[in-house]
């Protein structure tokens, strides 16, 4: 009996220990994100104001401007001819092509405004506003212009000789003249730094390209402020108007 039971004892241990390992939990993988790629944040500040050069009408007031993009240049000659020139270059939406801009002004009238280009726009300024009578001062270009013409055609369209390189285009309205003055000689027009007045930074000399508008009498209303300014460096008084 007893070697019956040792027996059973034996075979319940044996099946004991050849029991099936617990199944292990099996954990859903967890989605893991990945980092986001830094975004690039571009601090570009657009104007909120702009203007155009045709925004200034000759014979305009002063006070009717608005001047934001510009600042007061200097007075010269009296304090009755002052200059306002541009300081903020992306306020104007012709900045692809203007690089400056002075605004002239005689008793605080809006006499003439002068824009500094730095590039050629004969041919766009001659499809603007028309034919236009064209100025020839110097030696060589006269010389060309006794062989060839003013004009030439180039693909089916008129257009200025290419090889003239200094000249003047003037187109005359009824209240203002506008004039675009050319210079493309290698050897002129160079920026010339502490030699330059003030006054001779706001003509502009230092450049190639100049586009004008000014009044019919500008040339006029400059004598009397420049002989006005030549009696009080001497000293003398004006004039008293008569009755």
């Amino acid at each position: 009996m007893k070697s019956l039971t040792s027996l059973l004892l034996i075979a319940l241990l044996i099946v004991s220990g050849c029991k099936p390992p617990e199944k292990e939990e099996v954990q859903e993988p967890v989605a893991v994100a990945e980092p986001e790629e830094p975004q690039t944040y571009v601090n570009s500040r657009i104007p909120d104001y702009q203007f155009s050069i045709g925004d200034f009408q000759i014979n305009e007031k002063l006070e009717n401007l608005d001047l934001k993009a510009f600042s007061h240049f200097g007075e010269f000659y009296t304090e009755d001819f002052s200059i306002y020139r541009l300081n903020r270059i992306d306020y104007l939406a012709e900045a692809h092509f203007i690089d400056d801009i002075n605004l002239f002004f005689i008793d605080s009238v809006l006499v003439k405004v002068q824009a500094f280009l730095r590039v050629d726009r004969t041919n766009d300024f001659l499809g603007k506003y028309g034919r236009a009578k064209i100025y020839v001062s110097d030696y060589s270009n006269k010389k060309l212009l006794e062989t060839e013409s003013v004009l030439t055609k180039v693909n089916g369209k008129t257009r200025i000789n290419e090889k003239l390189n200094q000249y003047t285009l003037k187109w005359v309205r009824e209240e203002l003249d506008i004039s675009y003055q050319v210079n493309k000689k290698a050897d002129t027009a160079a920026f010339k730094g502490k030699e330059y007045s003030n006054m001779k930074l706001a003509s502009g000399d230092q450049y190639r390209y100049k586009l004008t508008f000014q009044s019919r009498d500008f040339e006029n209303q400059m004598a009397w402020v420049k002989w006005e300014s030549y009696k009080e460096s001497r000293g003398l008084k004006a004039t008293p108007p008569s009755d």
